[in-house]
C-alpha cells in the first residue's frame, strides 16, 4: 500500500472517519471480478494509482477527501488504465447506490440511518416498527430511535427493583447494543408497542372458549381486542359442544365448532381490513366427535383465511394408527362416547346432514394426510408429549397454542418472545461462546422485563401474564452458522451442532432466571410448577421456544427459526402486499467468488433450477453444505426438530417441506415418524400445492440424498465447560 498523506475521508453525512484503502481494493476487484477485466493483484495495483492520486490533489487543497471525490478518482484511474468495462461497471455501481440512498431516505421520511440495512430490511420496518405520527400515519423514528426507544422502556422496568439511574442506563446500553448489533431481536410487538401508549407488547395469547353462547362471544370480544394490538391467538375448539347437540337454553340444536370457527374467522377478516392483527389458531382433539369436519375445514384454498388450523393427536390414537387397528375410534364429549360424524353444509355453511359413520384411526390418518398433502393443513400436534413437559401441571392440563405452533399455553397465558440471531456468533469457523453466554443472559433479563411493562385490557390474559411470567427466548440465523462452519444442515454434524447451541442457550436462561428469581422473587405461580417440587427458585415458569422469527428474521436478513433456507437464490411476496424481495445468499455468493465461479449466468441457473445439488460447474465441497429446504429429506427435517427439542422448554414452529411428488402416504409416514421421534408439533409443507406461495423459485424441487458429514473438529462445537454454570449439574 501507499503511504497516505491524510488519514481520514469525510463521509456523506458529514461524519470523519478513518481512511480505509482495503475499501478502495474491495469495490474495484468486485467490478474487475464482475466483468472479468483482473484479478485480486491488478486490483491492488489500480487501489495504489487511487491513492497516489489523492496523495497529490489534496496536498494542494489542503483538507481532507470526501467519499465522492474518492470515487471520482477510481472511476478516472480505471479509464486510464483501460479496464474501460470495469469502469462503466462502476459507473452503474454508482449510480445504482445513489438510487439506494434516495430511496432509503424516502422509506424514512427523509431520515438517516447509520445502520447495515437493506432495502429490504428498512421496508419492513418501517411498514412494521418503525413508530408513526397518529394521524399522519409518516414514519417518525429512525432504526436507531426505535431500538433506542425499546431498550430505554425495559431499562426503567428496573427501577420498581430498586435500581438506580445509573443502572438503569447500563442496562438501557446493553439492551441498545444487542439489538443494534442484531445479535437479538424481541418480537415484533415488543419492537412496535414498547415506549408508546401501546400498552400491549407480547405477542401471542391463547383463548379457551366456554361452552356457551356468552363464552363463545365473550371471548370473540377479548380475542379481537388482542388483535386490535396486533396479538395472535389460540384456540382449543374442541372445548365446544359437537353439531347436533341440544342447547339447554333454547332448547334448539348446536351448529358446532367449525360453524362458530367461520365467525371467528370472519370477525378477523374485519380487524385486518382495519390494519391491524394479528394471526391465528384453531385447534381440535381428535377424540372430539366433529374432528372429520373439522380435518377438511380449509381444503379449498381461501377458506378460513385469518386461520391457522391444527389436529391435536392423542398417544393413544397413534398406537391404534401403527397396530393397524381395525376397531372404529370412538370420541368422547362431556363423559358421552360416540362415533365420529359427517357433516354436510350448504353454500351458507348450515348444516344440512349430520351422519355418524364407523372409521378406523388408521383411515382417520389417511384423511389427515390427504388435506395436508393438498395444502399443508392441518398441522399436527402431540398433545399428550406436550402436557409431558408442562411445566405447570396443577393448572391443569395444556390444550392450546399460540398460531405458530412454539408455544403450548394455558387459558389466558401469553408468549414473550425474542430470537438470538446465531449467525453473530462465529468467528473463523468456530463458535463464540462467550459472547453468546452474554447475550442469552441480557435477552432473558429484557423479556423478564416484558413481562412488566405490559398490560393487556383482558383481566384474564393480564392476571395470567404476570403469574407465569412465561418467556420464550429461541433463535434464528441457524442455517447462516451452519454455512460458516461450513457443516451441512442435514448431517450428524449439524444435528449434533444444534443440540449443543440450544442446550447451552436453555442452561444459561434457566440459570439467569434462577439468578433474577434471587433478585426480583419467583414467579407468582411457583408452588404450582415442577420448579417448586424440583425445588429450583425460578423467576419465569419457562424459558425457551423456537418461534418461526418471520419479519424479525428478514431484517437481519438471516434464516429463520430452525429452518434451512428455502432455497439460496429466491423471490419472497412481501407479507404486507403482493411486493416481491429476491434473495441470492451471501454466503454462497462469497463462496462462488472465493472460487471464481460467481456469474450472473450461474445465478441465473441457481434460480431456474431452485438448488445448486445439480450444478456440476459448483464443487461437491460447496454443495455438500449449501442445501436448501428441499435439499434435505423429510427424516431429516424431523431429526433436526428433534435435537433442539431436546434443550425446550416449550416447543419448536417446524416446517417439514416435501417434494411436489410426495405421496399422501408418504405424509402418513411422516407423521408417524414424528410421533415416534417424541416432537411436540410441525407442519408438512408439499411444494406447489397450494396457487398462492410466499415463497418462490423458478424450479422444480428436487430431493436428494444425505449430505456427507463435514470434517471439522467436534471439539470446536463444544462450548467450554467454565461457562455452563450450575444449571448443568
Amino acid at each position: 500500500m501507499i503511504k497516505l498523506n491524510f488519514k481520514e475521508v469525510k463521509k456523506r453525512d458529514g461524519r470523519i472517519v478513518n481512511f480505509d484503502q482495503n475499501r478502495i481494493t474491495k469495490a474495484i476487484l468486485a467490478v474487475g471480478r464482475a466483468t472479468g477485466e483482473f484479478n485480486l493483484g491488478v486490483a491492488e495495483k489500480i487501489s495504489d494509482q487511487v491513492v497516489i492520486s489523492l496523495n497529490e490533489v489534496f496536498n494542494k487543497r489542503k483538507n481532507i477527501p470526501e467519499v465522492e471525490n474518492i470515487q471520482d478518482i477510481v472511476e478516472m484511474t480505471l479509464m486510464k488504465e483501460d479496464y474501460l468495462e470495469s469502469a462503466k461497471a462502476y459507473i452503474i455501481y454508482r449510480k445504482e447506490h445513489q438510487r439506494i440512498r434516495e430511496e432509503r431516505k424516502k422509506i424514512l421520511n427523509g431520515r438517516e440511518t447509520q445502520l447495515h440495512l437493506s432495502l429490504n430490511s428498512l421496508k419492513i420496518l418501517a411498514g412494521r416498527y418503525l413508530d408513526k405520527d397518529p394521524e399522519t400515519r409518516e414514519i417518525i423514528e429512525t432504526p436507531e430511535e426505535m431500538f433506542a426507544r425499546v431498550s430505554r422502556a425495559l431499562a426503567e422496568v428496573e427501577k420498581k427493583y430498586g435500581q438506580s439511574a445509573n443502572e438503569v442506563k447500563k442496562w438501557q446500553d446493553k439492551f441498545y447494543q444487542l439489538m443494534s448489533n442484531f445479535e437479538f431481536l424481541p418480537a415484533g410487538r415488543t419492537l412496535s408497542n414498547s415506549g408508546t401508549t401501546r400498552s400491549v407488547i407480547s405477542n401471542c395469547v391463547v383463548l379457551h372458549i366456554e361452552d356457551t353462547m356468552d363464552g363463545i362471544f365473550g371471548t370473540l370480544r377479548d380475542a379481537t381486542l388482542l388483535q386490535q394490538n396486533g396479538s395472535g391467538v389460540g384456540f382449543p375448539f374442541h372445548l365446544l359442544r359437537p353439531a347436533g347437540s341440544l342447547t339447554k337454553r333454547t332448547q334448539g340444536i348446536s351448529s358446532g365448532p367449525v360453524s362458530f370457527l367461520h365467525v371467528y374467522d370472519r370477525a378477523f377478516g374485519v380487524i385486518k381490513q382495519q390494519g391491524r392483527h394479528g394471526a391465528n389458531m384453531a385447534i381440535m382433539r381428535i377424540d372430539h366427535p366433529d374432528v372429520l369436519d373439522f380435518i377438511c375445514a380449509k381444503n379449498i384454498e381461501g377458506e378460513l383465511s385469518n386461520f391457522n388450523i391444527s389436529i391435536s393427536l392423542t398417544d393413544k390414537f397413534m398406537k391404534k394408527v401403527e397396530s393397524n387397528s381395525e376397531e372404529p375410534w370412538l370420541c368422547e364429549f362431556d363423559g358421552k362416547k360416540m362415533l365420529p360424524r359427517r357433516i354436510v353444509r350448504d353454500k351458507y355453511n348450515h348444516i344440512s346432514q349430520i351422519q355418524e359413520i364407523k372409521i378406523t384411526p388408521k383411515e382417520i390418518m389417511a384423511e389427515i394426510a390427504n388435506n395436508a398433502w393438498i395444502n399443508g393443513e392441518p398441522g399436527i400436534i402431540f398433545i399428550d408429549q406436550v402436557n409431558r413437559t408442562n411445566p405447570l401441571p396443577s393448572l391443569g392440563r395444556i390444550e392450546a397454542s399460540n398460531p405458530c405452533g412454539e408455544q403450548f399455553l394455558h387459558d389466558g397465558d401469553v408468549c414473550n418472545l425474542g430470537s438470538i440471531n446465531l449467525d453473530k456468533f462465529v468467528e473463523n469457523k468456530k463458535i463464540k461462546w462467550t459472547r453468546l453466554k452474554e447475550v442469552a443472559e441480557l435477552a432473558t433479563r429484557m423479556l423478564d422485563n416484558v413481562v412488566d411493562l405490559t398490560d393487556f385490557s383482558i383481566e384474564r390474559t393480564n392476571n395470567m401474564v404476570k403469574k407465569n411470567r412465561r418467556i420464550g427466548i429461541g433463535i434464528m440465523g441457524f442455517a447462516d452458522m451452519l454455512f460458516q462452519l461450513e457443516i451441512p444442515y442435514n448431517s450428524e454434524k449439524g444435528f449434533k451442532t444444534a443440540e449443543k447451541v440450544m442446550e447451552f442457550i436453555n442452561q444459561t436462561t434457566h440459570s439467569t432466571s434462577q439468578q433474577l428469581a434471587k433478585e426480583k422473587d419467583v414467579f407468582p405461580n411457583y408452588k404450582l410448577s415442577i420448579w417448586k417440587k424440583k425445588g429450583i427458585r425460578m423467576r419465569n415458569a419457562a424459558l425457551t421456544c423456537i418461534a418461526p422469527t418471520g419479519t424479525i428474521s428478514m431484517i437481519p436478513e438471516v434464516s429463520s427459526g430452525v429452518e434451512p433456507y428455502f432455497a439460496l437464490v429466491y423471490a419472497k411476496k412481501q407479507i404486507m402486499g403482493q411486493e416481491e424481495f429476491y434473495y441470492v445468499n451471501h454466503y454462497l455468493e462469497k463462496k462462488l467468488r472465493e472460487k471464481g465461479l460467481y456469474s450472473p449466468k450461474i445465478i441465473d441457473k441457481i434460480y431456474r433450477e431452485g438448488t445448486i445439488q445439480h450444478i456440476k460447474e459448483i464443487p461437491k465441497s460447496i454443495r455438500r453444505v449449501f442445501v436448501g429446504s428441499m435439499d434435505i429429506a423429510p427424516k431429516d427435517h424431523i431429526k433436526m426438530e428433534v435435537a433442539f427439542q431436546k434443550h425446550l422448554d416449550n416447543s419448536i414452529s417446524k416446517t417439514i417441506n416435501l417434494s411436489n411428488d410426495t405421496t399422501r402416504f408418504d405424509v402418513e409416514k411422516v407423521i408417524q415418524l414424528a410421533w415416534q421421534s417424541k416432537c411436540k408439533a410441525f407442519t408438512v409443507y408439499r411444494s406447489g400445492s397450494r396457487e398462492e406461495e410466499v415463497l418462490t423459485t423458478k424450479g422444480k424441487e428436487n430431493a436428494s440424498d444425505d449430505c456427507p458429514n463435514c470434517d471439522s473438529k467436534q471439539d470446536e462445537m463444544t462450548p467450554p465447560s467454565s461457562l455452563l454454570g450450575d444449571s448443568t449439574k
